[in-house]
C-alpha cells in the first residue's frame, strides 16, 4: 500500500485542479509532451501555432504565477537567495524521494545516489538554472564519424580512440541530419528564446544572418581571460578569445528587461524574465494561444499502449492519484534519463521495452566530460558582477576554422583531439556555498579560524568568492554501448516505480583529449596571472557519478531502425505516433552546449508533425 503523497504539496488534502495552466476547457487534445522544458516548450510552441491543441504534462511546480495572464509577465518566486537553491532544493527533485542509482560496471550492483545529472524540476525545465549559454553545433559536428574515418584513411599514423581499429569499444555514428537542415531552426530559436552575441568565433559555421542581439558588457574576468588566452600559443599561433552567446537579453526584447549583470545566474532563476527560459517564451505564447492546457505537478508514470501504438498516459497528480491522459501523439521531453525512463515503465503486452526493436532504448547515454581547470588571481576579479560567462575560447573543439572539418594535430604525431568550447569563468560571489561552507566545514582544523574577527576576515577577503578563476572546456563524450539507463531491479521512488539505474564509464577517447588540453589551459591561467593553478579532479575517472547538467542520448536519432531508437523527424521506428524531441535524440555529444541545439531539433520535429 503506497499513501497518496506529493512531497511539492502536501498531504492529499491539496487540489490538483489548481496545478493547470492555459485553457481549462480544453478535454481533446491533438497531442500530449511530456515534459516543458527546452525540447516541451518548444514543441508546444511550434504546434500550437500551426494551430493543434496541446496537452503539456509537467512533473514539477510553477515558479510563475500568472504565466497564462495576457499583458506584461508577473513577478516570479525566483530570487538571488542561496539559501533557496543551494541547500533547500526548491528546484531540485528530493533525493530521498526520488534517487537514482548508480554503477561504472554493468556487472556491479548499482548503489543509490541522490544526485546522479538530477535536473530541476519546473514548470519551462530545467534551464531556468542556467546560465543560458547558446553555441551551435558546426558541420563537422553531425558528420564526426565520417569525418574522423576519412582522417584515418588519409594520414598515416594517425590512430584516435573508439575509430578505425577500435571502433568497436565506442558506438560513434554520423546524425541523420546536418547542419544545413537544421540552420535555419538555429536562427528561428535564437529569436524565440533572444539570444545576444557576435560572429567573432572563426570556429563556428557560417550563419544566415547575426545574432539578434550583441553582447552585453564584459565581464572583468572574462577581459582578463581573453588577454591571456591572445598571449597563449597553441599549434603555432595565438587562442581565439570569442564572446559567449547567452539567451540573455543584452537590451529590452520580446517585452522582457536586459540583464542587470546581478551575478546569481548560474543555478539561479532570474528574477526579472531577462533569461530566455522556456517559461516566459515558448511555453507562455503556446498558453496564451488558446491551445494549450500545462498540468504541473503531474509526473508521467506509464504509457499506455499496444505495443505499436501509445493511446494514453498515466500520470501521478499533485494529491498522490492517477490519472489518464488521452491524445492522437504523444512526445517525450522528460529529459534523456527521464524519457529512457518513461519507456521501460511502459511494457508493451508482449512484456517487451516500448519503442526498443533495435535494443537500443537507454543505450549511448552520453555526458560532457568537462574539465576544469583553476587558480587565483591576487586581484579581486568580482566574478559576482555579470551573467556567469562573458567569454570563452574554441579552439580546443578540436576543429578547422569554419568548423566544417575536423582537425588534424601535429603533437609527436599526428592526432585528433575533439575536446570542446571553453567558458571563461570564476566563482559568482556565493558566500555561503563557497567561501563560508569550505572554511567552516570543508579544510581541515586550525588552518583557518572557524568563528570570531578571524573568520569575518577570511569571508571578506574571499579567497573563493572574489579571487578564484577558472576554464571548464564542455568536452565531447563518446557515446558507448554500455553506457546506458534501465531500472533499477530493488529501489524504487516515492511512487513505488523502479527508478533510473545509470551505468556510466568514461571512454579513453575523451580522457585523451582532456590531458593533451589541460597543460595550455593551464598556460592561459598562468599568463592571466593566477596563482597556485591546479586541475579539478575529474569524478568519471574516479569512478563516481558524472557531475555534467548536459544529459544527451538515450533515444538515438538515426536513418536505420536496426541501430538508433527515432529517425530524424523524431518518431520511434516501431510505435506509429510516440515522438522524442529533448537531448536524447542527439546522436553525438560534441563539444558545444546543447540546449540550443534542443530547442532547435525540437522546432524542427514539431513543424514536421504539424504539417
Amino acid at each position: 500500500m503506497r499513501l497518496a503523497y506529493s512531497y511539492r504539496q502536501g498531504p492529499r488534502r491539496h487540489n490538483p485542479d489548481g496545478d493547470v495552466l492555459g485553457n481549462r476547457a480544453l478535454t481533446r487534445f491533438d497531442f500530449c509532451v511530456i515534459g516543458s522544458g527546452a525540447g516541451g516548450g518548444t514543441a508546444a510552441f511550434a504546434l500550437t501555432e500551426a494551430g493543434k491543441t496541446v496537452l503539456v504534462l509537467e512533473s514539477g511546480h510553477n515558479p510563475f504565477p500568472g504565466l497564462d495572464r495576457p499583458g506584461p509577465l508577473r513577478n516570479t518566486l525566483h530570487g538571488n537567495d542561496e539559501l533557496k537553491y543551494g541547500l533547500r532544493n526548491y528546484l531540485q527533485p528530493q533525493g530521498l524521494l526520488e534517487p537514482r542509482t548508480f554503477r561504472t560496471d554493468p556487472n556491479a550492483t548499482a548503489t543509490v545516489n541522490d544526485d546522479v545529472n538530477v535536473l530541476p524540476k519546473a514548470v519551462g525545465g530545467a534551464w531556468q538554472h542556467a546560465d543560458c549559454k547558446t553555441p551551435r553545433l558546426c558541420v563537422a559536428d553531425f558528420e564526426i564519424k565520417s569525418q574522423v574515418e576519412n582522417r584515418i584513411g588519409h594520414t598515416p599514423g594517425l590512430a584516435v580512440p573508439g575509430f578505425g581499429s577500435d571502433s568497436g569499444s565506442a558506438n560513434f555514428a554520423d546524425w541523420p541530419i546536418g547542419y544545413a537542415d537544421l540552420e535555419p531552426f538555429y536562427a528561428e530559436v535564437e529569436r524565440l528564446y533572444g539570444v545576444q552575441g557576435a560572429d567573432d568565433n572563426p570556429f563556428q559555421s557560417s550563419r544566415s544572418g547575426p545574432h539578434p542581439m550583441p553582447p552585453g558588457v564584459p565581464m572583468y574576468l572574462g577581459l582578463l581571460l581573453a588577454d591571456a588566452a591572445q598571449r597563449t600559443s597553441f599549434q603555432g599561433g595565438p587562442l581565439h578569445p570569442h564572446a559567449f552567446p547567452a539567451a540573455i537579453n543584452s537590451r529590452f526584447y520580446d517585452g522582457r528587461p536586459p540583464c542587470v549583470d546581478c551575478g546569481f545566474c548560474g543555478g539561479f532563476g532570474c528574477p526579472s524574465h531577462a533569461k530566455g527560459s522556456p517559461a516566459v517564451t515558448t511555453l507562455r505564447s503556446a498558453l496564451l494561444s488558446g491551445r494549450c492546457q500545462l498540468r504541473f505537478n503531474a509526473t508521467a508514470i506509464a504509457l499506455v499502449n499496444d505495443g505499436g501504438h501509445v493511446s494514453a498516459v498515466r500520470y501521478v497528480d499533485g494529491a498522490g492519484d492517477t490519472v489518464l491522459a488521452t491524445a492522437d501523439a504523444f512526445l517525450l521531453a522528460a529529459s534523456p534519463i527521464e524519457s529512457a525512463r518513461l519507456c521501460f515503465l511502459s511494457p508493451t503486452p508482449s512484456g517487451g521495452v516500448l519503442g526498443n526493436a533495435s535494443g537500443q532504448v537507454g543505450r549511448n547515454l552520453m555526458f560532457h566530460h568537462q574539465t576544469r581547470v583553476s587558480g587565483f588571481a591576487p586581484q579581486r576579479i568580482h566574478g559576482q558582477r555579470g551573467r556567469a560567462v562573458s567569454h570563452g575560447i574554441s579552439d580546443f573543439r578540436g576543429l578547422e576554422p569554419g568548423g566544417e572539418a575536423v582537425r588534424v594535430i601535429q603533437s609527436g604525431g599526428p592526432h585528433v583531439y575533439l575536446g570542446g568550447i571553453i567558458e571563461f569563468g570564476a566563482s559568482q560571489g556565493l558566500v555561503i556555498q563557497e567561501d563560508g561552507r569550505v572554511m567552516a566545514f570543508d579544510l581541515p582544523k586550525g588552518l583557518v579560524p572557524r568563528f570570531g574577527a578571524g573568520f569575518k576576515n577570511a569571508m571578506r577577503d574571499g579567497a573563493l568568492t572574489q579571487h578564484l578563476l577558472a576554464l571548464i572546456m564542455q568536452g565531447e563524450d563518446a557515446p558507448q554501448l554500455r553506457n546506458r539507463v534501465d531500472l533499477d531491479p530493488t529501489v524504487k521512488d516515492v511512487n513505488g516505480l523502479p527508478v533510473a539505474r545509470v551505468t556510466y564509464k568514461p571512454h579513453p577517447f575523451e580522457i585523451a583529449s582532456r590531458r593533451f588540453y589541460v597543460p595550455v589551459m593551464k598556460q592561459i591561467l598562468t599568463n592571466a596571472g593566477a596563482q597556485r593553478v591546479f586541475t579539478a579532479p575529474c569524478e568519471t575517472v574516479l569512478g563516481q557519478a558524472p557531475t555534467s547538467r548536459h544529459v544527451l542520448g538515450t533515444l538515438r536519432m538515426g536513418s536505420d531502425a536496426r541501430t538508433s531508437v527515432v529517425g530524424a523527424d523524431g518518431r520511434f521506428h516501431d510505435v506509429d505516433n510516440l515522438y522524442a524531441c529533448d537531448g536524447s535524440v542527439f546522436t553525438t555529444s560534441s563539444g558545444w552546449n546543447p540546449t540550443l541545439t534542443i530547442f532547435a531539433v525540437a522546432l524542427r520535429i514539431a513543424r514536421t508533425l504539424a504539417h
